[in-house]
């Protein structure tokens, strides 16, 4: 192990900014509710009248006094720090929106329209455009949003008892060009608060609920600051993105439906720059509904976020990561209800020197540690053209994502291409169970050439695609690879001849040289209960860029377990539809995944992992043959229902694991841990539960790798992988795997010609049908629909009905397809539950309170003596595992 260089955080305080030169916004005209005429227009006009007025005098302090105040954009500026009193509630005021896919009804005004951003693109709509924020700073310094008072971004009927999101978690449509502003005619806030470049700024002790897109975007910021903030949001709490400098205390972040805490490192602040020095200490972080924490609810109706995993709010670095991540140290933070830590390296530069030690985490959702090298190619080309477009004209450098790809100007910058991929064809239509169809790699033409980034060598033929006889010799078409010449844009290097095979391979230029990667992590002293049994610890790197020097030590995860080995086989889809109404909103249906999740996984992550058995003629279970998926979105569901249930590791080199525990409540069929590809790793003091007849690791090698992104080209050479220089504790058993068979899905050639599809038309059966598999009841469990607290006047009778809900049985409704402004290309065919019996207690009553198991009610009319906080423990138990929640009655 490599000594990791741990963060240091922020320079600036809370002491070094404040100001006693105070400037009161309603000084200004601004007017709170219920105290006369009220205008959002008029109040946001007064407000930024006050921060010019505290900027001009050389800095001061804008005051937010108690009372709710809506608004539209807030410019913040230099010097200028702005204080939310106790009691005061800045709301984000609703704007007119006719054709996008949610409509509002508007209070006169609009928010700041999104700027011109050049690198749009280059990243997702939300981290290139900004002003559309309630909150606003391009290039200001020395600011700070302080107080006691509450950022709202929502507003709530009183008559319907329903939220209405204001602020709104998808953006408007994607403006076609770079030199535009970022709309195509309509906008709305999509944002609380945006830093773009700033410097030495604070943010303390404030609450946020409901902040759009991003409650907070520090976007290009160096010394940041922040203390004390709880933010309840509906998708990113805190996106820390190519900053430096960063200090996160003592906070809290909720987000059911997107991440809690999460760095990235995007082009999007249009300067290349590493998200680096980042110290978090001490938060929460947690995924119940939206709002809910905030008013001290804690409500968990919503079973899965929008991507349909689990419930998000995690920390992770991702999914932005074009720059790079380094030196960041995280302690003592508390993961619920949530996913676990995230670490993601796809976009072509590295992620090193991370310390996460002293954490827990319970109820998680997904991955509780996943670390993942991939290869989106989302890092910036210079390409052929010159004009504006986002998506670069034809021919260019790039046939797929050309949003990648920047014009050959001098108003952008050079990153001329210097790596290379393919561009393949995903048009071939599968089903495997008759309900639930997906595309994957055309079988007889995979790939595509791209004759602008290899140029065919024209004196051989007419057409250079075919082979042409010269002398009685057959001889192959062969073409130029392009190369950067300052001045003369690409030119052909006819310094060196390509094969047909290597002119596919350059179908898609990038202008990062290398692939990302992943090295110099420790990860210490962390304890993980109750998490989803399909996700185990997850380490997966790339066959030609391994995930390098990691430590795991003294970490304990309980699964609640309960999986087979032919799930991990038959990669199912397995779906119900849930019928839920989050946190003060109106009612709605999600899909709930009980095994393979297909928002992110697509393709031939969606096959049956299944090799064709020559000497049968049929197929057989190969759970062990994952395929690598280079660029797919770095979600650990991507690669569904794995042969581990505790860790599995691919492509690593220098993993140390030392006190590792593993454990499941109930028996699961699969290995606690399998290694593929993995070279010095060694192991001490390992504990895990496995169920009977199954071994506890599996080593595997690979017959059939191919380098990364070269999978499913036709005739490119196969190598083997294994498992090298392994240390395991004595005693523990580990079968040896070899796979025999390409990935499924690999076209056929001549290096191995035996089917690769498992689907029907080839003799593969699922064993029983989609609409008789049996749901695996410890993925999605039963829970307590309430609130965690309950007032209640001394004197005054409570009847409190106890609703339990279990997604098992409760099927309802119908999954519209439908993610903000996307609509799925095929619906997720959904099974019925079945009944499941439950016997539910309750523990710790305080005197004279009474529970009705039959009718699920508690009764009690509490006496003035017993004013004060009584817990009581309610249980669900349906014979499977035991479901506890904590209910705290309040006499006042």
């Amino acid at each position: 192990m490599s000594t990791i260089r741990l963060a240091s955080g922020a320079a600036v305080r809370p002491e070094h900014l404040r100001k006693s030169n105070r400037f009161p916004v309603t000084a200004f005209g601004a007017v709170p509710e219920g105290a006369g005429k009220t205008d959002p227009v008029k109040n946001t006009a007064a407000v930024n009248a006050a921060i010019l007025a505290a900027a001009d005098a050389g800095g001061g302090t804008v005051v937010i006094p108690a009372g709710e105040f809506k608004v539209y954009t807030i410019r913040l500026k230099s010097n200028v720090n702005l204080c939310l009193e106790k009691g005061s509630v800045l709301r984000a005021a609703a704007t007119d929106i006719r054709n996008s896919y949610e409509l509002q009804e508007g209070e006169g005004g609009n928010y700041d329209e999104p700027e011109v951003n050049l690198y749009a693109g280059l990243q997702d709509h939300g981290h290139s455009y900004f002003a559309n924020s309630m909150f606003y700073a391009a290039d200001q310094e020395n600011m700070m949003i302080y107080g006691e008072g509450l950022i709202d971004g929502s507003q709530y009927d009183p008559v319907t008892g329903i939220r209405k999101y204001v602020l709104m978690g998808g953006d408007p449509k994607d403006q076609p060009m770079r030199n535009l502003p970022g709309h195509t005619g309509e906008w709305f806030g999509n944002k609380c608060i945006a830093l773009v470049r700033c410097s030495h700024v604070v943010l303390e002790g404030f609450s946020l609920v409901i902040g759009g897109h991003f409650a907070v975007i520090a976007e290009g910021c160096r010394d940041l600051y922040m203390d004390s903030v709880l933010i309840d949001t509906t998708r990113d709490a805190l996106d820390i993105d190519c900053c430096q400098d960063v200090t996160v205390l003592n906070s809290v972040f909720n987000s059911l439906t997107d991440d809690g805490l999460v760095m990235k490192a995007s082009y999007g602040a249009g300067v290349f720059m590493p998200t680096k020095n980042v110290l978090i200490e001490d938060c929460r972080v947690s995924g119940y509904d939206a709002g809910s924490v905030y008013a001290g609810a804690y409500t968990a109706d919503k079973l899965v976020a929008t991507d349909r995993c689990g419930p998000t709010g995690r920390i992770k670095f991702g999914t932005e990561s074009t720059c790079g991540y380094e030196q960041v140290t995280i302690r003592r933070t508390v993961f619920e209800r949530s996913r676990g830590f995230a670490m993601e390296a796809v976009d072509g530069s590295g992620l090193s020197d991370v310390l996460f030690e002293d954490c827990t985490m319970d109820n998680i959702s997904s991955s509780p540690i996943f670390l993942r090298v991939g290869d989106r190619g989302r890092f910036p080309v210079t390409g052929l053209q010159k004009s504006d477009e986002v998506n670069a004209l034809q021919p260019n450098v790039r046939l797929d994502n050309t949003n990648w790809v920047l014009p050959d100007t001098e108003d952008y910058q050079k990153w001329p291409a210097k790596r290379f991929a393919p561009a393949y064809r995903k048009d071939r239509q599968v089903c495997v169970d008759g309900h639930s169809p997906f595309f994957v790699v055309n079988q007889e033409d995979p790939a595509r050439l791209n004759e602008a980034a290899a140029v065919p060598v024209r004196d051989m033929d007419e057409n250079p695609d075919k082979t042409v006889k010269s002398g009685g010799e057959v001889r192959e078409p062969s073409f130029y690879g392009l190369s950067y010449q300052d001045g003369a844009g690409y030119v052909p290097d006819q310094k060196k001849r390509l094969t047909r095979r290597e002119a596919l391979a350059r179908a898609n230029g990038n202008g990062s040289e290398k692939l990302a990667f992943i090295r110099n992590v420790e990860i210490r002293n962390v304890s993980v209960t109750n998490a989803d049994p399909r996700y185990p610890i997850l380490l997966m790197g790339l066959t030609d860029s391994k995930i390098e020097n990691v430590r795991l030590s003294n970490i304990s995860v309980e699964y609640r377990g309960g999986m087979t080995m032919r799930q991990a086989a038959e990669q199912r889809q397995l779906n119900t539809c849930w019928q839920y109404r989050q946190f003060e909103t109106a009612e709605s249906v999600q899909s709930l995944p009980w095994l393979v999740n297909t928002f992110f996984l697509k393709e031939e992550g969606l096959l049956p992992r299944a090799d064709y058995d020559a000497e049968t003629g049929g197929w057989k279970a190969d759970p062990y043959n994952v395929p690598e998926l280079p660029g797919v979105y770095p979600e650990p569901s991507n690669w569904g229902i794995l042969p581990a249930y505790g860790l599995y590791a691919r492509h690593v080199k220098g993993l140390e694991i030392e006190h590792l525990r593993l454990s499941f409540k109930v028996e699961d069929e699969r290995h606690a841990i399998v290694l593929d590809d993995a070279e010095h790793v060694h192991f001490s003091d390992v504990e895990a539960d496995v169920a009977a007849g199954q071994s506890t690791a599996a080593l595997v090698t690979n017959l059939y790798r191919r380098h990364t992104n070269l999978e499913y080209l036709p005739e490119e050479p196969y190598f083997t992988t294994t498992v090298d220089d392994i240390l395991l504790p004595e005693g523990l058993d580990a079968r040896l795997i070899t796979v025999s068979a390409p990935a499924p899905g690999t076209p056929s050639d001549s290096l191995y010609g035996y089917p690769t599809l498992p689907i029907p038309e080839n003799g593969y059966h699922f064993a029983v049908p989609t609409e008789e598999e049996e749901l695996p009841a410890t993925v999605f469990r039963p829970f307590f629909s309430m609130p965690r607290r309950v007032k209640v006047r001394a004197g005054e009778e409570l009847v409190l009905p106890v609703i339990v809900r279990n997604p098992l049985s409760e099927t309802e409704g119908e999954d519209e397809g439908k993610i903000y402004n996307e609509i799925a290309a095929f619906k997720n065919f959904a099974v019925k539950g079945r009944e499941a019996a439950l016997r539910v207690s309750a523990a710790g009553l305080p005197e004279g309170c009474l529970f009705d198991a039959g009718k699920r009610e508690l009764r009690w009319k509490p006496a003035a003596g017993d004013a004060g906080e009584h817990t009581i423990v309610l249980t669900a138990d349906d014979g499977l595992i035991p479901e506890t929640f904590r209910l705290m009655l309040c006499v006042e």
